[in-house]
């Protein structure tokens, strides 16, 4: 049990946590919950919050204690049959089903299987590029940030081009799904159908007859003999559309929103090197990353800041929180491109780093850490390096912009502006 005595400071309300002004800025409440608070018994919504950078980090490696899976791998729930994606590896926690799932796909996503698909990436960003570059303005959401990685996504699937745009609905539907409404649920599991019913046969074929694209690779990637079934590919699919594609898609927006309100002073310095992009996505990620939480249970009682958090107790990991801690960083509260107590370079899964900085948290880490990592950062510094290319003197249209906020309830989750025009000189 951690000894170190904390200055318990003015209690927090767990209404705060609920409220419009938490969803728009939650970094006074992080603040206040690492400063005297560091675990935090949240009696109004039944759970415990950790928010400081080494507990969070903590939390992500001891398997053994942190499960993230709400259902028993040997019990009697039917996995995926309340998840608007069916089957699929974010539901298994720590079990052997989930290793074996993540162990049969995770090698698609980095090395040189992710290097086939680089070329790619530059095409469709040129491409939804030359869709508004004459206009002199872009709404980057909706125009840019929420077309590239759908697109990609797709292409790398290996489906036809002329469905692109159908992808991109079920995508929004998806997308939908994901969040708190009865009616959002239903889009996103009509969609979900939609898109199974499409890629059925495709499954099938490619199965038996596999190409370079990856959905070949899915359908017949094995370890010890044992390859995905068709249930579980399409819920892959599903999750690699809506998961992997809104994250890239909000965190493409959060690049450019930081940059264009947060630090404009550093926008030259963006605009005028591409390769910084992989900066810019690095201090996002930690400044005020897509996902600011997520969710475990515990499996035993763990002692902490002379409390304890009680076996199968659900735990709020704020890794919006721990990427914000002083204990970690410096001047946290500044976005800075170039500041040299970050590790800026890929990340990985043990989170910790040859150069002896810290990395940020919002790929998590350990056995969870996202599969996705490297796809999601390539993703976003090619499209970012593209638009800032083609474009001249891009500047904000509106001086005055409302921020990020947290999802509403037809959303997934993950936090960016609701709406981001850039003008340009053409």
């Amino acid at each position: 049990m951690s000894e170190e005595t904390v200055e318990l400071g003015p209690e927090i309300d767990p209404r705060i946590f609920d409220s419009k002004e938490f969803q728009k800025d939650p970094f006074p409440i992080y603040k206040q919950l690492r400063d005297h608070h560091p675990i935090y018994h949240d009696r109004f919504h039944n759970r415990w919050i950790l928010s400081r950078y080494w507990d969070v980090d903590g939390a992500f490696q001891d398997n053994g204690s942190y499960d993230r899976a709400m259902y028993k791998a040997d019990g009697p729930y039917d996995f995926g049959s309340r998840h608007v994606f069916g089957p699929n590896i974010l539901e298994y926690g720590n079990s052997d089903e989930h290793r074996r799932l993540r162990n049969i796909v995770a090698g698609q996503f980095v090395g040189q299987k992710l290097q086939d698909f680089i070329p790619m990436i530059h095409q469709i960003s040129e491409e939804v590029i030359d869709r508004f570059i004459d206009s002199g303005e872009v709404e980057i959401i909706s125009q840019f940030a929420s077309q590239v990685p759908i697109r990609v996504i797709s292409n790398m699937l290996g489906l036809p081009r002329e469905d692109e745009d159908t992808f991109v609905t079920w995508y929004q539907d998806l997308i939908a799904g994901l969040g708190f409404g009865g009616e959002h649920l239903m889009r996103g599991l009509n969609a979900r159908n939609e898109m199974w019913d499409y890629i059925d046969p495709l499954i099938k074929k490619r199965s038996v007859d596999p190409g370079e694209d990856l959905l070949s690779r899915i359908c017949t990637a094995e370890i010890a003999g044992s390859r995905m079934s068709s249930d579980e590919v399409k819920g892959f699919v599903a999750l690699l559309l809506a998961a992997g594609g809104d994250t890239t898609e909000k965190a493409i927006a959060n690049m450019w929103y930081h940059l264009m309100y947060t630090r404009p002073d550093q926008m030259e310095l963006a605009l005028s090197n591409p390769d910084i992009w992989e900066n810019v996505f690095a201090e996002m990620m930690r400044f005020d990353p897509v996902v600011h939480a997520q969710f475990r249970y515990t499996t035993r009682e763990i002692p902490l800041y002379n409390d304890v958090i009680p076996e199968r107790a659900g735990v709020i990991l704020y890794l919006g929180a721990g990427n914000r801690d002083e204990r970690a960083f410096k001047n946290p509260d500044t976005f800075d491109i170039l500041r040299d107590d970050l590790h800026m370079g890929r990340e990985n899964r043990s989170g910790r780093y040859k150069d002896g900085k810290n990395g940020h948290l919002g790929f998590g880490i350990g056995q969870h850490f996202c599969m996705g990592y490297a796809m999601a950062r390539q993703e976003s510094a090619i499209a970012c390096s593209k638009l800032a290319a083609r474009v001249k003197k891009p500047r904000p249209k509106n001086m005055v912009h409302p921020g990020i906020s947290s999802p509403s309830i037809d959303s997934g989750g993950f936090r960016s502006p609701e709406e981001l025009i850039m003008e340009f000189d053409k």
